[in-house]
């Protein structure tokens, strides 16, 4: 059989494969897209919910400044809502949030560690995030910083350094999906985020992937379980049994079902292919939404500030005033890592309780929820997780071995394998955009 004559299959609907079957498209391939789930888009997924459409995947376009995703939200004039992070309050145990002394101390200290981590010497060598850490807040330079900055008891840098430590554990739980143990010493460096605001969609991300996924045939709740490349012509074999044959293939499904080896390949995949998928790291992340009748958080002091944060002795709560975005007071807070599990593994009912401990410390009267609901994209058997993150030992050659195509058939993508933004939406449309590339390269 002609190969020729058959098409392109991308498995995966997701912001990657839709971007290199548009792309592919746009150089006269034949193109077709098989999607295990009964929707498009794949860990982009919007859904109404009284009237109110919810992003439970990805919510954010991370920095608008020469952001790819940005200009398909322009050239489609599709509505976004600003949704930074800068205004944010702190509260300590106490009613009063850190006054702007106390505040400036905390960020202009975290700053200096942020920066250790975003400038990180390539030449260091530290076991993991969680050792660079401990090491760097430990160094006479860094107490000599704060000394120098402000005027801080023992007791004070004791109670300073402990709340710094708990928001780095917060940080490689929201954004990194992980825990300072399992995240490399260059998480932070390797960040891939644009410059300029960040915004998010009141009617849905899912308008990005209508845009992408136009023109192009997509067939959905086929899930491919076996690729067979040893012929010419390749086949793929659905649940169901069907077959479906192409001339090259791009398996874009996420990062977690390769480490499920929910794909068989024939021949099967190298030790080295294999190694890598192991050794990359790939985490959970859940939402969890909190809607009441009335905002009890907010004052006229702080009627601005969308970003909260408490800190108690087991660590920092952090929660999102979304009531804008909803057109009803609501609370969205965000799990990563364990706690993402644990969420997984609790019930709404008992997970708000355990939230409203916390809250009590702060606030003195706590209505009950009119609503509330969670994501569980761990239990997902066609996610098994939500994005990737920069694990301990993780190199840029990796990310090149899975991405080099095999006998010029099956080709990879994904968020997980992208330059830069891996765990973002834009790394997942330059990830596609790449894999369509080097199709044409290699079909020339």
């Amino acid at each position: 059989m002609n190969t020729s004559q058959e098409p392109i299959i991308i498995i995966g609907a997701g912001v990657a494969g839709l971007t290199a079957a548009r792309e592919l498209k746009k150089m006269g391939k034949r193109v077709l897209v098989l999607e295990a789930r009964d929707r498009l888009g794949g860990r982009i997924f919007s859904q109404e919910i009284k009237h109110e459409c919810y992003d439970l995947g990805a919510s954010w376009i991370h920095g608008i400044e020469n952001n790819p995703i940005w200009n398909i939200v322009q050239h489609n004039q599709i509505q976004t809502t600003v949704f930074n992070y800068d205004q944010s309050i702190y509260y300590q145990g106490k009613q009063q949030p850190f006054n702007s002394e106390e505040k400036l101390i905390f960020e202009t200290s975290l700053d200096y560690l942020l920066n250790r981590f975003k400038e990180i010497d390539p030449h260091e060598h530290y076991p993991h995030a969680l050792a660079a850490l401990q090491l760097w807040m430990n160094e006479e330079e860094f107490l000599l910083y704060i000394n120098t900055q402000f005027d801080l008891d023992e007791q004070a840098v004791i109670k300073l350094k402990k709340m710094l430590f708990d928001f780095f554990n917060l940080l490689a739980e929201d954004p990194c999906a992980s825990d300072l143990a399992h995240l490399s010493a260059e998480f932070w460096k390797n960040e891939g985020y644009y410059p300029g605001d960040e915004v998010i969609f009141p009617q849905g991300y899912i308008q990005v992937i209508e845009f992408l996924s136009r023109n192009i045939t997509v067939l959905t709740n086929k899930v491919v379980q076996q690729i067979d490349y040893t012929q010419d012509t390749i086949q793929i074999f659905t649940e169901n049994a069907e077959c479906f044959c192409a001339s090259q293939v791009i398996v874009t499904v996420p990062l977690g079902v390769l480490k499920k080896q929910r794909l068989q390949f024939f021949p099967d995949l190298s030790q080295e292919k294999k190694q890598v998928i192991n050794h990359l790291g790939f985490g959970t992340f859940n939402k969890l939404f909190v809607s009441f009748d009335q905002n009890f958080w907010k004052s006229a002091q702080y009627d601005q500030s969308k970003n909260i944060y408490i800190h108690n002795q087991h660590g920092w709560l952090n929660f999102l005033d979304v009531s804008e975005l909803y057109h009803q007071p609501t609370l969205l807070f965000l799990f990563g890592g364990a706690s993402a599990t644990w969420l997984e593994d609790t019930s709404c009912e008992e997970v708000w309780h355990n939230i409203k401990v916390s809250l009590a410390l702060i606030f003195d009267e706590i209505p009950q929820p009119i609503q509330i609901f969670k994501t569980e994209w761990g239990k997902d058997q066609f996610s098994e997780g939500s994005f990737s993150y920069h694990s301990v030992g993780q190199t840029s050659d990796q990310i090149e071995i899975l991405k080099q195509p095999i006998q010029n058939k099956v080709f990879f993508a994904g968020e997980h394998l992208a330059s830069f933004g891996a765990g973002t939406v834009h790394g997942a449309y330059h990830s596609g955009l790449e894999v369509s590339e080097a199709i044409q390269k290699y079909t020339k």
